[in-house]
This record gives C-alpha cells, structure tokens and sequence, in this order.
C-alpha cells in the first residue's frame, strides 16, 4: 500500500521500512525556467512532475534592489549578484567593523515581524498536508558569518581575532533560535540547516576551532526541533569527515549533500548508517554536468546500493540544486532511474 510522501520522508529519516525511497530535485531559477520550457509545464508544477518529497518553506522578505540592478540585498543587508546563477557575495554590510560595540549598533533583522512567515504558512496550508515541511535555514552560521564580514577577512578573524568571531557568532544564532522556534510553531515536521564547512581536501579551518566556535551554537539550533521530536537534516558541502561524529552528537539526524567525490558512500553507510540517514549522493559537480545520461542512470543506483541497501535512510537527490549546465537528458534519466529504483525497492 502506497504511503504520503511526507510519511515516506519521516520513515526513511528513522531508518523505518518504506514502499520505494523519497526523492529530490532541487534547481535554481535559471534551471527552473529552463525546465518548464522543456517539460511544458509551469513553474510551480515542477515540483510535482519531479516527485519532489520536501517542500521547503522560506521567510517572507522584499529584496532591495540596487541601482544598476547588479546587487539584491537580502533580509540580513547581505548583497548578492544577480549575475551568478550561484551565490556571490558583493556586499558584506559588516567588512569593515573592528568591535563588538560595533556589532551591536548593525541593524539585525528581527525574526519577531508579524508577517515574516505568512508565506511559509499558506505554501504549508496550500500543501494540505502531502509533503515532508522543512525551513530553509540556509547560510545558517559559519556561512551567515562570512557573508556577513567577507569571506577573507572572516577567516583572518578566525586567525587574529577569534574573539570577534565568537561575538559575530553569538548574535547570528540567537536570529536562528528565534527564527527556528516560529518554525516549530508553524508546524513543520523537521529542521534543515545549510552552513558548509568543508572544501574539495578537507575543512575549511581547523576542527578544533569548528569545535569552540560551531559546534556549540549548531547544537543550540538542533535542539530547538529535537526537543520537539522533530529529526534535523544538516546541508554541508566538502570533506567533512573528521566532525561527523559531532554533527551526530549535536542531534543532526540526516547529512547532505554526501558528495561523492569527497566524501565514500560505502564508508559513511557502514559506520553511520544507524547513526544518520543520509539525503542526496548524485554528484552535480560531474556526472550530472558531464556524464552521459547512462552514466547518470549508474550514479543513481550506485548512490541506492551504498547509502540505501537495506531499502531506507536515504532521500535521493542531486548533491546540490541542478545548475544549467546540467543537460535536459542527464536530467530525464536522473529522473527514470529514480523511477526504476522506486519499481525495484
């Protein structure tokens, strides 16, 4: 008997029995545009079409456009190019502070405002209950903080002036508690957070230092939904392999992106499968981008035979959003395969 796709994501996250594995596709909007030309079909069909498991529900902020139209700025005063299908930081509103007095007069949004969720609150009612609700809690730390102070200057922090990272830090999270607490409120059935903290050969900065200034504010944020028993599904991109045992101990409940070409499906299932569910595992580094479409077909079932033998934990899906780089084949047998393994597991 067939199970919601909500109920299919809520088993699959508690390594429970489920009927075939939920899946994802996620795009960005120049990809988005491109899909609904091929497929025919409206933007907000696609979801539906790609038998999309999340819905993943945002806060509601008027971006403030610059002059010459080249820089949006978001609900943190962070401005990003809107010449990059990525993300590309072209203001960072806190480059120049020096202490935290300065800090403390920056005008730190306020996750109290009436309507910051309304749209998260009818997206959730327009749902009627069918897919598995996560917030986005992208940019969630690490990468909240250097976008914020610039990229460079916030790992020379790290180096010359801990101190003001810490602070940096501290008022960031207390936004995030705030902000994830009226996501519990509004019914949500778990948490996700993006904050990479890894590169292609290891991580960003060192473990001991993700371990004072991360470790303890990650683990503040997963307890506002594990103390409402709700699983937490952590986004970090790159080699990530010396903090996993923290992230399971701060209460992560599931790992993405698990890029295959950092990080070994076979190991990670082995020594975390009863630990972590996992959700992603298709690389969109390179054979999404630059495979053949029966390439892509082998990637799918090799992410299943690694991560999901024993026919659960795990949310297949691309390693990151599909960029346009990824041809319309490698898409459609991305999708077939995910058909195959649904008929087969």
């Amino acid at each position: 008997m067939s199970i919601s796709r909500k109920e299919r994501v809520r088993r699959v996250l508690a390594h429970e029995a489920v009927d075939r594995l939920p899946t994802q596709v996620n795009y960005t909007s120049a990809m988005g545009s491109v899909l609904s030309t091929e497929f025919d079909l409206p933007s907000g069909m696609l979801t539906e079409s790609l038998d999309n498991h999340l819905l993943r529900v945002d806060i509601a902020s008027d971006p403030r456009i610059s002059e010459d139209g080249r820089t949006t700025f978001d609900w943190w005063g962070v401005g990003w190019s809107t010449e990059e299908e990525g993300y590309f930081v072209t203001h960072a509103p806190l480059a120049s502070a020096k202490s935290s007095a300065e800090l403390d007069a920056y005008p730190w949004p306020d996750p109290g405002q009436p309507q910051l969720l309304q749209q998260a609150h009818d997206n959730i009612e327009a749902d009627g209950g069918e897919r598995f609700v996560i917030p986005n809690l992208g940019f969630a730390l690490f990468e909240r903080a250097w976008s914020l102070r610039g990229f460079e200057r916030l790992l020379m922090d790290l180096a010359l002036n801990e101190g003001f990272v810490e602070a940096l830090l501290e008022r960031i999270t207390e936004v995030q508690v705030r902000l994830a607490r009226r996501y519990t409120s509004l019914g949500v059935d778990g948490g996700y957070f993006g904050d990479d903290y890894g590169s292609q050969n290891g991580l960003l900065f060192s473990p001991s230092a993700w371990r004072r200034l991360i470790r303890p504010r990650l683990a503040r944020l997963c307890t506002v939904f594990r103390e409402v028993s709700l699983p937490v599904i952590l986004h970090s991109d790159g080699a990530i392999t010396e903090i996993i045992p923290d992230l399971v101990d701060v209460g992560v409940t599931a790992l993405n992106p698990v890029q295959p070409e950092v990080l070994d499906h076979q190991w990670l299932k082995r020594t975390y499968g009863k630990a972590l569910a996992f959700y992603g595992g298709v690389s969109t580094q390179t054979v999404l981008p630059h495979g053949t479409p029966n390439e892509v077909r082998v990637a799918v079932h090799r992410c299943v035979s690694d991560l999901a033998a024993d026919g659960t934990g795990l949310i297949v899906a691309p390693s990151h959003r599909l960029m346009k780089d990824v041809p319309i084949s490698n898409v459609l047998a991305f999708v077939d395969a995910i058909r195959d393994q649904g008929v087969t597991l």
